[in-house]
């Protein structure tokens, strides 16, 4: 029989979170933001934009093949949340959602939204899975300046509440 003591340390293991909930490629949930700033580097993005202190854009030139768009979201200069806009197709909204139901069960959180601004109607379909401490979510956004396909990554914070 194991010692009691490596028992119990080896069952609140298995039972805890890990302490990085979330990864997209080197990115981690918790991920101090110099660190975020100092991979990026690496990644040879067209254009790094800080939009304040919660957040920083990843783009590539939309004309270049695969173009890449990211979203990185901090909580107290801690990364909370990471957004991928993928080529708008509703096709692709349904095909990710059927795999992400069949991943990762019945989703917890459907957010649909309707408004009007100057520039015309906005509509979107979000909807929310839970792993863990994990959200992971898809939403189609559809408006006159365009279509977009994000998939998030997100945990709950002190800054907003998740999903978001």
């Amino acid at each position: 029989m194991k010692n009691p003591i490596t028992l119990v340390f080896t069952l609140l293991a298995l039972a805890l979170p890990s302490a990085h909930a979330w990864q997209a490629g080197e990115f981690f949930n918790g991920m101090p933001r110099p660190d975020v700033e100092e991979a990026l580097k690496s990644w040879k993005f067209g254009k790094i934009t800080p939009l304040g202190s919660d957040m920083i854009l990843a783009q590539d030139p939309i004309d270049q093949p695969g173009a890449r768009n990211y979203e990185f979201q901090f909580c107290n200069d801690k990364l909370v949340g990471f957004e991928q806009l993928v080529k708008p197709s509703f096709q692709y909204f349904i095909t990710i959602a059927g795999n992400y139901t069949n991943q990762y069960g019945n989703a917890l959180y459907t957010m649909p939204y309707t408004k009007i601004v100057a520039s015309g109607p906005i509509s979107q379909l979000a909807i929310f899975w839970r792993k863990g401490t994990d959200f992971i979510g898809v939403r189609y956004l559809e408006s006159t300046l365009g279509d977009q396909l994000r998939l998030s990554w997100q945990v709950n914070n002190s800054c907003w509440s998740a999903p978001r």
